[in-house]
């Protein structure tokens, strides 16, 4: 046992009631019961379980010799024990006595808490700037985040916070990038299972299960079940509030939606990411004046920042301004570093002099084509050939789409608007488990 400075200088630390018990050479409930009873001076560690205690020998040696009062002896004709009365303890005594028992019986039959491991600096400072480079939404970001997260754990193993930021990389890569999504949402799963078995009070690691279980296998009610824990174990997470703002919306309704993401700017005002879906979900609301405000005000801050302008190019191209979508869709190509989004945008930019449906038809001829390179998304293309009027063609990239599990924004994408009336967009709505209206 260690020796540590006590109240009264250098005194032994005795770190448990074990050790407590051993001094005395009593169990563990009797010293419990002393303390309870007799003000033994036991001390709790602070920010410790309910059993987490230590005593200074010193002390303990001080309570034994300090004198102890005497009882008044009870009326013999009242309390004296006779072959025919059993010995009474006092109502009190035997009260406390029975919360010591009971108290006791609690703590040996609970496992006890895992202890949170020391996080070393360096595994820390890693885990930052994974987190910095994931929220900057782009491939490289993701890259050099999962790159920064593996090496948090190789220090640090137990990281339950670094198995998180891997999650939610995973979960976000296939929705930014053009990687598999089937194959990006197991890698989310099974690191946030894991920060669980590390820290099975992690708020982080249910939401990020949440958003998983939502966009990779659409077990809808099982995404809000894992939300709810996540915030009744940590209500004021912004992550789990934004990313139940942003499944919620999926079904097309938007008042819960709107309250969660007000939330999770309560928490973080200075959040891009969730300022930018906060202004999506006002524009899907049907709020598109405040959404544009919102998004040009963060332009201003965060000119590099893929979301803006990429929501800015969702947003005035169903408004039909052309010329600005143009002006938003080559910011984000440039930004996402995408050859094909490059070439998109030129060949949509050479045909915008000829209007805007010329323009439209461009872009979907070199979608078309980038989609055969493995450069586009089926869902691109879908939206571009809906807003042309060819339903067929639409729907058959958007069920390319939602067998590749690209998608699950049917109902709030607005050029999917013309589609609902159609059969075979009913059953993809059937097929993904999401509202018919």
């Amino acid at each position: 046992m260690p020796d540590q400075t006590g109240p009264e200088g250098v005194s032994q630390r005795l770190n448990s009631w074990k050790e407590i018990a051993a001094f005395f050479g009593k169990d563990e409930r009797t010293v419990k019961r002393w303390e309870s009873i007799r003000g033994l001076p036991v001390r709790r560690v602070p920010g410790g379980t309910r059993t987490s205690v230590f005593a200074y020998v010193s002390e303990l040696e001080a309570w034994l010799s300090a004198p102890r009062p005497v009882a008044a002896p009870p009326p013999a004709d009242a309390t004296a024990p006779t072959a025919s009365r059993p010995l009474l303890l006092p109502l009190a005594a035997a009260i406390a006595i029975l919360a010591v028992l009971i108290v006791g019986l609690i703590a040996t039959a609970q496992p006890p808490a895992r202890p949170v491991p020391a996080i070393p600096a360096e595994a820390s400072a890693l885990y930052d700037e994974g987190v910095i480079a994931w929220t900057n939404r782009t491939a490289s970001g993701f890259a050099t985040a999962i790159e920064k997260f593996d090496a948090a754990l190789a220090i640090a193993p137990d990281y339950a916070r670094a198995e998180v930021g891997r999650a939610n990389v995973y979960n976000l890569i296939s929705q930014y990038t053009l990687a598999p999504a089937a194959e990006s949402y197991a890698k989310a799963k099974q690191a946030a299972e894991r920060a669980l078995s590390l820290d099975p009070q992690s708020g982080e690691a249910y939401a990020a299960l949440g958003f998983n279980a939502f966009y990779g296998s659409h077990e809808f009610a099982r995404s809000a079940e894992l939300f709810d824990k996540a915030l009744a174990l940590a209500p004021d997470n912004a992550q789990a509030l934004h990313w139940y703002a942003l499944t919620s919306m999926q079904m097309g309704k938007f008042e819960r939606p709107l309250a969660l993401i007000d939330r999770a700017l309560v928490q973080q005002p200075d959040s891009r990411s969730i300022r930018a879906n906060a202004a999506l979900i006002h524009y899907y609301a049907g709020d598109t004046e405040a959404a544009i405000a919102m998004l040009e005000q963060l332009r201003q801050a965060n000119p590099d920042y893929l979301a803006v302008p990429a929501y800015l190019a969702t947003i005035y191209l169903d408004q039909r301004r052309y010329a600005d979508f143009l002006d938003s869709y080559e910011i984000a190509a440039s930004v996402e570093g995408s050859v094909g989004r490059q070439l998109i945008a030129k060949a949509a930019r050479a045909a915008l002099p000829q209007g805007g449906e010329a323009m439209l038809r461009a872009m979907l001829a070199e979608q078309q084509r980038q989609f055969l390179a493995e450069r586009e998304k089926a869902y691109k293309v879908a939206a571009t050939a809906a807003l042309l009027g060819d339903k067929q063609l639409a729907l058959t990239y958007l069920e390319t789409s939602v067998e590749r599990a690209e998608t699950i924004g049917l109902l709030v994408e607005p050029e999917f608007r013309t589609l609902r009336a159609e059969p075979r967009f009913t059953a993809l709505l059937t097929r993904l488990g999401l509202p018919q209206s």
